[in-house]
C-alpha cells in the first residue's frame, strides 16, 4: 500500500477542513430548509385543502419521543444503574430527533399510531 504524495494529501486535508468548518448544524433546521409559511396540500378527489406545518409537527413529536427515550434507559435493578446512567447521558444530550419523527410519520402515513411506532423510533435514535 502506498501513501499519497504530500501535495495531494495537503489539498485533500484542506478540502476536508473547509467542508468541516461550515456551520452545518443551523443549516438543517426546518426553518432553513422549508419556507415559514405552511405547506398547503390540495386533495383533488375531495376538493379540500389541508395546511401542514413541519415545524409544528416536529415539535409535537419531540416531547413524546424524549419521554420514551428517558423511559427506555431507566434502571430496573441496582446492577444496571451505572450503565443506564451513562446511556442516558449520551442519549439525552439533545438534538432534533429527526430519525424517530420520520419513523412515526411513516407509521402514521399507513394508518398506524404513534404508540405502535414508538419502540422502533426509540431504537432508531439509540442506534444513531
Amino acid at each position: 500500500r502506498t501513501l499519497p504524495n504530500m501535495k495531494s494529501f495537503s489539498s485533500f486535508n484542506a478540502a476536508l477542513f473547509a467542508i468541516a468548518s461550515i456551520q452545518y448544524a443551523s443549516a438543517f433546521t426546518p426553518s432553513k430548509l422549508f419556507s415559514p409559511r405552511p405547506l398547503v396540500l390540495n386533495v383533488a378527489a375531495t376538493g379540500s385543502t389541508t395546511a401542514f406545518s413541519l415545524d409544528e409537527y416536529l415539535l409535537s413529536k419531540k416531547g413524546p419521543i424524549e419521554k420514551a427515550l428517558e423511559a427506555s434507559v431507566k434502571s430496573r435493578i441496582p446492577q444496571t444503574e451505572k450503565i443506564c446512567e451513562a446511556m442516558g447521558y449520551s442519549l439525552m444530550a439533545g438534538g432534533k430527533r429527526i430519525r424517530p419523527v420520520l419513523c412515526i410519520a411513516a407509521c402514521e402515513m399507513f394508518g398506524g399510531s404513534q404508540e405502535a411506532a414508538m419502540p422502533t423510533a426509540v431504537a432508531l435514535e439509540m442506534i444513531h
